[in-house]
């Protein structure tokens, strides 16, 4: 897929969950972000929440079927990372504080 397909699958789903969520920032990690990412490869994205915590399973689910419908529009997979401002600004709270730490370094803001 190219460039221009990625950046209106991400402006489609960023226009859709502002509208739903209270969204701090958007960062694209992976492979798309680097540059080296393939045909099939998803585009990553981490959604910094506005609020401190709450359920992640419910929010990714949400957000999950807001890029299910991202896919059928345009053909790209979305795979949304709901992070809460505290797993944020204190990645040992994380399950994966590497991740974390890794989207801070190299993602890219949207």
């Amino acid at each position: 897929m190219s460039t221009k397909t990625t950046a209106q699958a991400t402006k489609l789903f960023m226009e859709k969950i502002t509208t739903i969520f209270s969204i701090k920032r958007v960062l694209m990690f992976g492979s798309r972000a680097r540059g080296d990412h393939h045909a099939e490869s998803d585009i990553d994205l981490a959604i910094l929440m506005m609020e401190p915590s709450g359920d992640f399973f419910t929010l990714k689910l949400k957000m999950d079927d807001i890029a299910y419908d991202i896919l059928l529009e345009t053909g790209m997979r979305i795979q949304a990372l709901p992070i809460w401002q505290d797993e944020w600004q204190h990645p040992e709270q994380y399950s994966n504080p590497y991740l974390i730490k890794n989207i801070q370094q190299e993602g890219v803001a949207l």
